[in-house]
C-alpha cells in the first residue's frame, strides 16, 4: 500500500508504503471509514489506524471473510457493506456481520466457478439518503449484464428483489437520485423522485 507526502496527492515517494498481508494475495479494495481504513484483499479485512505517516499501523481485521465481486464493496451508514465469502458482510471498526442469511440460498451459488461474468457483472450502490445497499448480479451463468438487484434496508433490516437489468450506477449527490445504466439499451437511467 503506497501513500503520498502530506499535502501532495501526487508525490508518492518510493519508500512510502506499508505490505499488506500475504505476497502472493491482491488488494481487491480499500475504503475508508470514520477513523481507520480498511482494505479487502484476497486473503482477509486488513485495517490501518493512524493519524500520520509515523504512527500507521495496519493489522489483519478478519481473514475469514474474503471480497467475492469488488464492485459490490461500499460504504453506508458508517459501514463497509460487500458481497463476501460468506455472504452480503457488513463490516464495522467493531467487526465482521453476516447480513444476507433470508437470501443465502440466492447468492452462495454464484460464487462458484459456474458463474463465469459474476466478478465482472457484480456492482453495488450505496444510497444514503434512502438508507439502501444496492446489489446487482448476476442470475444465471449467461448473463452479460447484472439482472437482478437485491435491496436492503439497513433501518429494518430487510431484503427486497427486483428483476432489473442493469450496467452500472451511481447516486447524484447534487440532486439526491440514482441513475443506472440501462442493461438492454445504451441509455442512463434516473429514478424519478
Amino acid at each position: 500500500l503506497y501513500f503520498s507526502k502530506y499535502q501532495q496527492p501526487e508525490a508518492v515517494p518510493i519508500l512510502n508504503y506499508q505490505d499488506i498481508g500475504p505476497k502472493n494475495k491482491k488488494i481487491l479494495r480499500i475504503l475508508p471509514l470514520r477513523d481507520s481504513l480498511f482494505i479487502l484483499t484476497e486473503s482477509g479485512v486488513y485495517r490501518l489506524a493512524g493519524d500520520n505517516t509515523t504512527n500507521f499501523q495496519t493489522s489483519l481485521f478478519d481473514s475469514s471473510t474474503q471480497l467475492k465481486s469488488p464492485d459490490s464493496a461500499v460504504v453506508l451508514n458508517n459501514q463497509l457493506i460487500m458481497f463476501s465469502s460468506q455472504g452480503i458482510a457488513s463490516i464495522s471498526d467493531t467487526g465482521v456481520q453476516i447480513i444476507s442469511r433470508p437470501i443465502e440460498n440466492k447468492l452462495l451459488p454464484l460464487v462458484t466457478s459456474l458463474y463465469t461474468n459474476f466478478v465482472s457483472k457484480t456492482f453495488a450502490v450505496s444510497y444514503e439518503s434512502d438508507r439502501a445497499y444496492l446489489l446487482f448480479t448476476i442470475t444465471s451463468v449467461n448473463d452479460t449484464v447484472a439482472t437482478i438487484c437485491y435491496r436492503y434496508n439497513t433501518f429494518t433490516n430487510t431484503w427486497v428483489s427486483w428483476d432489473i437489468s442493469k450496467t452500472c450506477g451511481v447516486i447524484n449527490s447534487d440532486q439526491d437520485k440514482l441513475y443506472l445504466g440501462a442493461g438492454d439499451t445504451n441509455y442512463i437511467e434516473v429514478e424519478r423522485k
